[in-house]
């Protein structure tokens, strides 16, 4: 490991990346340009704060580890900063895969040891536990609602949409009105739902304000873009899909906003990513609301975590199948006291981007 060199790289070092053209021409990426912007825009981020470490061995890129920066919201006291895992990458063609464990370490001492991560692999959880600095804070299981076959079907696929599409439409919309509901498509939060969310986020752990998600919307991680197609070759985590939009619906009652939901449609998989809404009083209605919204996306596949929701979806939403996937979790360092609160969003940490 001798001839091992560690780079660290802070929000105030992304910022000058972001001119330095040879960086940018690596046969490897360490981290995309969408990702370094997001980064540098991350309202919970200071200008010192390590974002990226990598690894390189004789020049050659051989590991690397991102750092999404983060605060705990604690009662009556000063925000905790501690750092998601995200992208950690080793190549395992090389004789330097320890490189990987170093710049773990690195990060664990740049935070002092307030790391989290959301979703890990399987290899990664074993990692984890080796250290034995690690533990499992939350589990949870993602429901699968197949409503379609996948577009790599292509005919299949256009004949179940279609007929899935109909059918939905002639259902769910007709609904809505009957109950004084309505569900709207926003581009961005005008003061009403501003005021919504920051209500919300005083009883998240994470505190996930307007300004929040201002930021998330502004700065995705992904595209469909010819240069992102072109950069994937590079890098090995997403940054491009064929098709990938950011998906935001209000939903009022008697025009009083009862629920604001982020999503993301990502290659006809329409995923809900977070949820500010009562779950004791309007789940029903807002999974009605849902029902709706898909019925006019028509993605292939719905995919959730909302307990809360899956429960209401579940009774006489017309989908093909429902397949739950094996449990995944939310893993945080022992010095982190991390709460992701009494409902588990799939939008925590940095799978809000993809």
């Amino acid at each position: 490991m001798a001839s091992i060199e560690i780079f660290e790289y802070t929000k105030r070092d992304l910022k000058k990346l972001l001119a330095d053209e040879r960086f940018w021409m690596q046969p490897k990426l360490p981290i995309t340009k969408r990702r370094a912007f997001s980064q540098v825009f991350n309202p919970r981020a200071d200008d010192n704060d390590t974002i990226l470490i990598t690894a390189l061995n004789k020049g050659q890129l051989v590991a690397y580890l991102g750092i999404l920066p983060d605060w705990l919201i604690r009662e009556a006291q000063t925000p905790m900063k501690f750092g998601w895992l995200t992208p950690w990458w080793v190549d395992k063609e090389s004789e330097q895969r320890l490189a990987a464990m170093k710049i773990l370490f690195a990060a664990m001492k740049k935070y002092s040891n307030k790391l989290a991560v959301f979703s890990p692999s399987i290899e990664a959880e074993r990692v984890y536990d080796a250290t034995r600095q690690f533990r499992e804070c939350a589990r949870f299981d993602r429901s699968y609602y197949i409503i379609g076959l996948p577009p790599s079907f292509r005919i299949l696929n256009r004949l179940t949409s279609w007929f899935a599409r109909a059918r939905n439409r002639m259902i769910f919309p007709r609904e809505l009105p009957n109950r004084g509901l309505e569900i709207q498509t926003v581009g961005e939060l005008d003061g009403s739902l501003e005021s919504f969310i920051n209500t919300w986020a005083v009883r998240d752990p994470l505190g996930r304000d307007s300004s929040y998600w201002n930021w998330v919307l502004k700065f995705p991680w992904m595209s469909p873009s010819e240069e992102d197609k072109a950069v994937q070759k590079r890098y090995a985590f997403s940054v491009f899909a064929k098709g990938f939009r950011q998906v935001l619906l209000r939903v009022s009652r008697e025009d009083a906003i009862i629920a604001f939901l982020v999503m993301t449609l990502r290659d006809g998989r329409l995923c809900l990513k977070y949820a500010y809404y009562n779950d004791s009083q309007d789940a029903a209605d807002v999974a009605d609301s849902i029902r709706a919204a898909i019925a006019d996306i028509n993605p292939w596949l719905f995919i959730s975590a909302d307990i809360a929701l899956n429960t209401e979806l579940e009774r006489g939403f017309p989908f093909y199948f429902v397949r739950r996937s094996k449990s995944s979790a939310i893993y945080s360092m022992k010095a982190l006291p991390l709460s992701v609160g009494c409902r588990l969003q799939l939008g925590t940490g940095d799978s809000v981007f993809t």
